[in-house]
């Protein structure tokens, strides 16, 4: 009887310890998510857990912080590199400039890394000066160091302004500021757990393996093949709850790589879904005037298109009153 005894007890401190850490994963999953549904069993524990992202090591005290009014409807966080003046002044002069009376407040910030050339950190210092929208990190302004710039500037925006809404984007992209801020306001029927953009097909999905594409990354950064839903950096949208949720994961998933495709990994783990939608474009055709009562973000502008964007909305306004507005992300 004492073989079958011993073996009972090793049975019941085996399953008492799966419980245990069943019990401690679930509890992590409720803490960390905001629509209530858990960890994804399909994933490997091994792929997701390792160093998360040092976010204290972030912040730079080179570039004084640009300041921001708390609880806006939106902030923009627009990627830049440093020698880009030209795209950042187009946009000042353009959608992120503010067109009167706004019924709903909002603000863009640019998000710039370090940068070796004397000469151009000097005209940050003094581009800084001059508009006080930039916010710099610790790091080296590289692409592989895209996914910490854009960690960078959400924990800024999350900690420091609280806004309602997160737009990520880049400085070869357009914003309609026109109607973005007030479509959330009014019309966006996700008030909360938001994730929202232009997702990605599933080939599109599959992680590069080729150590000559900017687009890397090895086995040992991320172990599966292909990459959960996530929404193109072109433009993406989180609602602070969610920004909140997806910083919580942070801390505990190593980084990749990849900007878009880690906040989507991050925020499938914090159990927030990628709601994919249409309004943002990853390409700049020959939009129609009415298409921009519709459009929030296009991708592939350069500096001289923004100013043709920025007054095709403004003719919208008046031109194409008799269409019907749309008030879903559909």
């Amino acid at each position: 009887m004492a073989p079958i005894r011993i073996g009972c007890l090793k049975l019941l401190l085996c399953f008492s310890a799966f419980l245990s850490l069943l019990l401690l994963w679930c509890q992590l999953s409720q803490e960390s998510g905001v629509s209530g549904e858990g960890w994804s069993w399909a994933f490997p524990f091994s792929a997701f857990w390792g160093n998360g992202v040092d976010f204290s090591s972030l912040f730079s005290g080179d570039l004084p912080e640009p300041l921001c009014q708390r609880g806006q409807v939106l902030m923009i966080l627009v990627t830049s590199h440093p020698a880009h003046l030209e795209h950042r002044e187009a946009i000042r002069k353009t959608w992120a400039a503010p067109g009167g009376a706004a019924d709903y407040t909002w603000k863009v910030f640019f998000l710039i890394g370090h940068t070796v050339d004397r000469d151009l950190e000097w005209h940050l210092q003094k581009e800084q000066g001059a508009y006080g929208d930039i916010l710099m990190g610790s790091y080296v302004d590289t692409y592989r160091n895209l996914t910490l710039k854009v960690m960078h500037g959400i924990k800024w925006a999350v900690d420091r302004c609280r806004p309602q809404y997160i737009l990520k984007t880049d400085d070869d992209c357009f914003v309609n500021t026109d109607r973005l801020p007030t479509f959330l306001a009014q019309h966006n029927p996700v008030k909360t757990g938001l994730y929202v953009g232009s997702a990605f097909s599933r080939d599109k999905r599959v992680v590069i393996r080729d150590s000559s594409s900017k687009w890397y990354v090895s086995h040992g950064e991320y172990g599966l093949e292909s990459y959960p839903p996530y929404a193109s950096g072109i433009g993406y949208i989180l609602s602070l709850d969610a920004a909140r949720a997806v910083l919580r994961m942070a801390e505990l998933v190593s980084p990749i790589p990849v900007e878009d495709a880690y906040v989507g990994l991050l925020a499938e783990k914090a159990g927030v879904r990628l709601l994919s939608s249409a309004r943002f474009a990853k390409h700049n055709i020959k939009w129609s005037i009415c298409n921009y009562r519709y459009l929030m973000v296009i991708h592939r502008l350069s500096p001289q298109d923004q100013e043709i964007a920025q007054d095709s909305v403004r003719r919208a306004r008046t031109t194409c009153l008799g269409n019907k507005e749309v008030t879903h992300w559909k």
